[in-house]
């Protein structure tokens, strides 16, 4: 072989030795995202939280509760006494589905006739909901038939089965992947530009040699970030307009609430993923890097663990703790509770407000990072 071409060859291997960024990238970053797919990416549903609305309160209606109760797939969060409870509790997002106790079901079952117990799910998160639905009517098939078989036993006949569940779908009755997939792909998009748009804002001016008139102007840090921050917030909310308008006008699929408070958060929000770009920038010191810390750390945990695709009840947690510090955690739970839900400042105002927390906190932490010195 050519010797030069093996010098060549040499050099470089003992160069991606030395180089940090390159081992991480050869050893490291395979693994991570081995972990991060390995773990997150989950179709089983675990824990499924459901509230019981219980109108019978027989010994029927009870162990039917504790059938599901105990099963691994299931947890009990709440026992409701008024319909409207319902209601609040979906638009929270605090369970998945409840489960309807007619008032007879305990005299009807014991008549040996077969009567029906309703289920009522949040359509909003259409891959929850489907699989929920099926982990449900399996655990119900299942006590329906022990049912049928206690009461053929006492009666000495052949009964028909216990009990049958009628679905009922809120927000979203069809169970359509695109209602529930377009909003989400609007956090993903504005996650991805906003923090890209604005990674290489100050690692540019060192990279260009404008740095130092920067360095020697009168302005403070927190001016010159913020400065930089303003035109990427106006090209980003009209990239907020145009996602809106092509997910209607393309996917037919339009916010059902105020289009005023989505506007505000999303707003919010990208300030928020504009912040991060910045961080980025102020911390690297060639744009490549800043790209690429941009994309890894936003996303792919916004795709893995942001519940986008992957219920955040089935991952470990550690990985739903890490949830919690994505902003587009809280973003997607606001922009689908205003898509599909009607939902207004009185049930999102918790998320919202931690929205802001991170806003203020990222915003701080690069201004902090940055420092006037060349």
């Amino acid at each position: 072989m050519n010797r030069r071409l093996l010098t060549i060859a040499r050099a470089e291997w003992i160069h991606n030795l030395r180089d940090p960024r390159s081992l991480f990238v050869v050893v490291a970053l395979p693994v991570l995202l081995l972990l991060l797919y390995g773990y997150g990416i989950n179709y089983d549903v675990d824990n499924v939280p459901f509230a019981v609305y219980d109108l019978d309160g027989t010994n029927a209606a009870r162990t039917v509760i504790t059938h599901l109760e105990q099963n691994r797939y299931f947890q009990l969060v709440a026992a409701i006494t008024h319909r409207r409870d319902i209601d609040e509790l979906m638009d929270r997002a605090d369970v998945a589905f409840v489960l309807v106790i007619p008032p007879d079901l305990g005299r009807t079952l014991g008549a040996g006739r077969p009567a029906t117990v309703q289920v009522i799910l949040d359509g909003a998160d259409t891959t929850r909901a489907n699989i929920a639905l099926g982990y449900i009517q399996a655990a119900l098939l299942n006590q329906s038939s022990r049912i049928t078989i206690d009461v053929a036993r006492r009666q000495g006949v052949t009964v028909t089965p216990a009990f049958t569940v009628h679905p009922t779908i809120l927000y979203n009755p069809g169970l359509g992947s695109t209602q529930f997939i377009v909003p989400g792909l609007i956090a993903i998009i504005l996650t991805l530009l906003a923090g890209l748009l604005t990674s290489t804002c100050i690692v540019r001016e060192r990279e260009a040699g404008s740095f130092e008139a920067l360095v020697t102007s009168p302005a403070r840090a927190g001016d010159i970030l913020i400065g930089k921050m303003i035109p990427y917030a106006a090209i980003s909310f009209v990239d907020v307009l145009l996602a809106i308008g092509t997910g209607a006008l393309v996917f037919h699929v339009v916010p059902k609430g105020s289009f005023v408070l989505l506007l505000s958060i999303s707003f919010l929000f990208l300030v928020a993923s504009l912040a991060i770009g910045v961080l980025y920038s102020t911390l690297a010191r060639t744009q490549q890097i800043a790209i690429l810390l941009a994309i890894l750390t936003t996303l792919l945990p916004t795709v893995l663990l942001s519940g986008f695709a992957f219920p955040l009840r089935s991952m470990p947690m550690p990985l739903r703790v890490i949830s919690q510090i994505i902003p587009a955690t809280h973003f997607l739970i606001i922009i689908r509770g205003i898509y599909l839900k009607q939902a207004t400042m009185a049930v999102l105002w918790p998320r919202v407000l931690v929205l802001l927390g991170m806003t203020v906190g990222l915003v701080a932490i690069a201004a902090r990072k940055f420092k006037k010195k060349l």
